[in-house]
């Protein structure tokens, strides 16, 4: 358990190097994970002018308690800043490499196991930063949204690895029930749902269903009846505070219902078809593109018998897959992150049914070729890096140059945001490197108040472009583009349902009865486009940015 500890610790600093020379350091904290920093550091400058009681109160009612309570506590103790909130991801990469080494371990051996974990260190899901800056340097493409974005610091790895752990701890001992697996596994369900609360409902029907089928194969035991009601009295208890008391579920609710109602914003393209094949064409950016021909194939093959090949611990490991793939590409908001989901649980089932039955059926040459294994595996992890090392320090410098652009404005335009624009008061956005957020996290005063900003999502059946328009004419700056914003479009993220309000302020406050004047002007020269490109070779998008401030009468 240490060795894996000290290893998610290395594999996490590792990547956080990478990902500060071209990667999701490299640049202002992005979204969605700059949205539970900014809530974050509302809650550690609270708890820094003692002020404990608020932040208690809205660390319970923030949408995902825990991973925000988890980014509060490393800026208490590491300070602001992007690599002190970037080191949460250890609790994750944690947890996952001993849950891998517990499951192969019960199969196979320590030292076949201690190679699972190594393996799993260097996945993309876990090292972004690394296999991003090899892959694309390889291949010649970037593709910013799909590789080096998966460092995001939202909390969808630590909820599927959370979640998994729920599922493990009763499913590996689902032909000899446990309490005490009764117990850690509504205690890691909790936990799930705590981490991510947007998707308590995926988190909930899962444990369930693993308490159905752990209950019916158990079913002529009492003590298995009467542990499946004590663990589902516990999970209530543990949810009770944060679900009544915290407002949990309303916030639930009130989330989806944004969801739904922004969808137009976040939905994939390429219809029904490319809605439903959207996590499978990037499971090889999940897991690795060499890695993921090995394990959908060994999966292919564990299953093509007949599941009499499976454990019914293996079996529980198989459905999670198909399972999480449905009910995460139903709705049309997408994005690649949400893929972990699958990938993951596919990489759980993959190990856990490979080892048993590599072991099972070739024990003797397994053993005899351990040394050899663990020897192929040490040098695959130092290619992995190596190759990492070699493409950072042969980055073409003019994406270099993009990455360093939206640092210095988005630090220039905070400052002279905050000159201007007090906590109490609004400024109207424009699309940028994680903005509003990353602007706000630079504006907030000593008790965590800060301004706020005009609405990023808007919905066209409750929302006019004219209401928008008025919304931004009661702030006291306005960002925006003298490019149209189908330009910016090319960099930033701005859907073509938000195009016709930001373009609309953006006319509205450059006439004259507008009653605002130009302050100051920044210009972004040769940006790299946000979407697929080749590396280095790329039209570079210029933009210029202006700020208005309302003038006094």
């Amino acid at each position: 358990m240490l060795a894996c500890c000290v290893l998610a610790a290395v594999a996490v600093a590792i990547d956080a190097y990478f990902s500060a020379q071209e990667g999701y350091l490299a640049r202002p904290l992005d979204y969605d994970g700059v949205s539970y920093v900014v809530t974050a550091r509302t809650h550690d400058l609270l708890l820094r002018s003692l002020h404990v009681n608020a932040a208690l109160h809205g660390l319970l009612g923030s949408v995902s308690p825990l991973w925000v309570s988890m980014l509060t506590i490393h800026q208490l103790v590491l300070g602001d800043g992007g690599w002190p909130v970037f080191a949460g991801r250890f609790w994750a990469a944690a947890l996952l490499l001993i849950l891998v080494y517990w499951i192969v371990s019960r199969r196979a051996n320590r030292p076949l196991a201690l190679a699972a974990v190594g393996l799993t260190a260097v996945l993309p899901l876990v090292s972004a930063g690394v296999r991003a800056s090899s892959w694309e340097l390889l291949s010649g493409q970037a593709n910013y949204y799909e590789d080096w974005y998966l460092d995001d610091l939202r909390p969808d790895l630590l909820t599927i690895v959370l979640t998994l752990w729920s599922v493990a701890a009763l499913a590996e001992h689902v032909q000899a029930p446990r309490r005490s697996a009764y117990l850690v596994s509504a205690g890691f369900a909790a936990a799930a749902t705590l981490a991510k609360s947007s998707t308590a409902p995926v988190v909930l029907v899962a444990w369930a269903a693993l308490l159905g089928v752990s209950w019916f194969w158990n079913r002529r035991s009492q003590e298995a009846t009467r542990m499946t009601v004590v663990a589902v009295i516990l999970l209530a208890l543990l949810l009770l505070p944060w679900a009544v008391l915290g407002g949990g579920l309303q916030t639930v609710v009130i989330y989806l219902e944004g969801i739904q109602a922004f969808q137009a914003a976040y939905a994939s393209s390429g219809g029904f078809f490319g809605g439903f094949t959207y996590f499978l064409v990037r499971i090889p950016n999940q897991i690795g593109q060499l890695e993921a021909s090995v394990v959908i194939a060994g999966s292919l093959v564990l299953l093509a018998p007949s599941l009499r090949w499976l454990t019914r611990s293996e079996a529980i490991y198989a459905g999670l897959v198909p399972f999480f793939y449905l009910v995460f590409s139903l709705p049309t908001s997408k994005n690649p992150v949400i893929g972990e989901w699958t990938s993951l649980a596919l990489w759980i089932f993959f190990l856990a049914a490979g080892s048993r039955v590599v072991v099972n059926r070739w024990r003797a040459r397994v053993n005899s070729a351990l040394p050899v294994t663990l020897v192929a595996v040490a040098a695959y992890v130092l290619l992995v890096y190596g190759l990492g090392a070699f493409a950072i320090a042969a980055w073409p410098a003019n994406e270099r140059r993009s990455n360093a652009q939206l640092v210095s404005v988005t630090a220039d335009v905070a400052g002279e945001l905050g000159r201007h624009v007090s906590s109490r008061q609004c400024f109207a956005y424009a699309p940028g490197p994680g903005w509003p957020a990353s602007l706000t996290y630079s504006l907030m005063d000593a008790n965590g108040n800060a301004p706020i900003s005009t609405a990023i999502d808007v919905d066209p059946n409750r929302t006019t472009v004219t209401d928008y328009v008025a919304a931004a004419s009661l702030c006291s700056a306005v960002l925006t583009y003298r490019e149209e914003i189908s330009e910016v479009a090319k960099v930033f993220f701005a859907p073509p349902v938000r195009q016709p309000y930001l373009q609309a302020v953006a006319e509205w406050v450059r006439s004259p009865v507008s009653g605002y004047a130009l302050d100051r002007t920044w210009r972004m020269s040769d940006l790299a486009p946000s979407g697929p490109h080749t590396l280095g070779h790329y039209q570079g998008v210029s933009l210029t940015l202006d700020l208005y401030l309302r003038q006094q009468p």
